[in-house]
């Protein structure tokens, strides 16, 4: 009985080079997700580089039964290689912007390395012809690898750093490989894509990607930012008046118990200062309202600038403003008496009528206060009181 004979398993080959088109396919197919989420123009270079690196690499990895047809699709694979660079570069240069740039006179220049790598292959020596695509090539890259380390440097991302050392590495490694042999035949330059120039092209690759979802990140930051601005100027519009700049009532009603318990917890002095402008309706029937407006404005401006951080200016209504002091009454009526000379002094600098005066009212908080109303009140008379001695009554 003869034994049974066991067939030999068939041998399988495994081609670097088209397991590398394949993986270049697909770093451009989810670049192309990227796109659709983000749209931005950067990425459109990167995905047309990776498609160009993809078909190289398909090219690069067969075998042709003659030479005239491998040098042909060798010339075509270096063009790829070539186009695939300059766009990398185009990249960085459209980054983080939205729209393609492009310049006629770079047609010249891709018509030219066209004409150069599809014709010379027939004329000149093989070696020669990819020693030049790989010196063109690794130009490129160094000059793209420049551009990201710049941005890596400006932008602090991770993503553009990786990129960048990844092109300098492949740009490095093309150099080197051109100057050891310059008879390098299809094999052996695809062999050498296929090896470590593969790993790092898709280091590349996933610094792409990190520097996609950085920038994403970088906007949300921004758009944020812009948001807090926002939020915070509608706040401060809430509170603020818009024609003195001073506080508007509606602040006063926020900061009232606060202001109170902290007197009270540290027990620090408080005291209320009330304010009215003295004659302002005749001002405003003999000049106008809009010089009205301005005087308003003056005052504000000088109480705002007379009072300590810790105080508070507060437009009440009409011409009559309210100060909120951190101090002894002794103290708020020498402020009060203070704040009436520099008035007087503005009104003359601006020719203001003599009738035009500010009339004060100060009154201390009490430590069992359980609002300010009463101040103000017990200020309010006192002004009211200076007023009337004011007009002769």
């Amino acid at each position: 009985m003869a034994a049974d004979v066991i067939p030999l398993a068939t041998p399988v080959t495994v081609q670097p080079g088209v397991f590398a088109a394949y993986g270049a396919l697909v770093a451009a197919a989810m670049l192309s997700l990227l796109y659709l989420y983000r749209g931005r123009a950067f990425i459109v270079y990167w995905i047309g580089s990776w498609l160009l690196i993809a078909a190289a690499l398909g090219l690069v990895a067969r075998r042709y039964d003659t030479a005239m047809l491998r040098n042909a699709l060798t010339g075509l694979a270096l063009l790829f290689t070539v186009w695939a660079a300059g766009l990398i570069r185009l990249a960085i240069e459209s980054f983080p912007h939205n729209t393609l740039r492009w310049q006629a006179r770079r047609l010249n220049v891709i018509s030219a390395c066209a004409l150069w790598f599809l014709i010379t292959p027939f004329v000149l020596p093989l070696s020669v012809v990819v020693s030049t695509g790989t010196v063109a090539c690794a130009a490129l890259l160094a000059w793209s690898a420049v551009g990201y380390f710049d941005l890596s440097r400006k932008t602090r991302t991770a993503g553009a750093l990786m990129i960048a050392v990844g092109l300098a590495a492949i740009a490095i490694g093309h150099l080197i490989a051109t100057t050891v042999s310059l008879a390098i035949d299809i094999g052996a330059w695809g062999g050498r894509l296929s090896g470590l120039t593969v790993i790092i092209t898709f280091f590349v690759a996933l610094g792409m990607h990190l520097l996609v979802f950085e920038d994403m990140t970088d906007e949300l930051r921004l758009t944020n930012r812009r948001l807090s601005a926002a939020n915070e100027e509608v706040r401060r519009l809430a509170i603020i008046d818009p024609l003195t700049g001073c506080y508007n009532r509606r602040f006063f009603d926020q900061v009232e118990r606060r202001e109170l318990e902290r007197h009270r917890r540290y027990g620090a002095p408080f005291s209320v200062a009330f304010i009215d402008v003295n004659h302002f309706k005749r001002l405003n029937d003999s000049l106008g309202h809009e010089r009205g407006d301005a005087v308003l404005w003056m005052i504000g401006t000088l109480l705002r600038g007379q009072v300590r951080q810790s105080d508070y200016a507060i437009r009440w209504g009409g011409d009559e403003f309210l100060l909120l002091l951190s101090c002894g009454v002794t103290e708020a009526q020498a402020k009060a008496h203070h704040l009436k000379a520099v008035f007087d002094r503005e009104r003359v600098a601006s020719a203001l009528p003599d009738y035009l005066t500010l009339s004060v009212g100060v009154s201390a908080v009490t430590p069992d206060a359980v609002g300010l109303r009463e101040a103000i009140r017990r200020a309010d008379s006192q002004m009211y009181i200076e007023k009337l001695s004011q007009s002769g009554v």
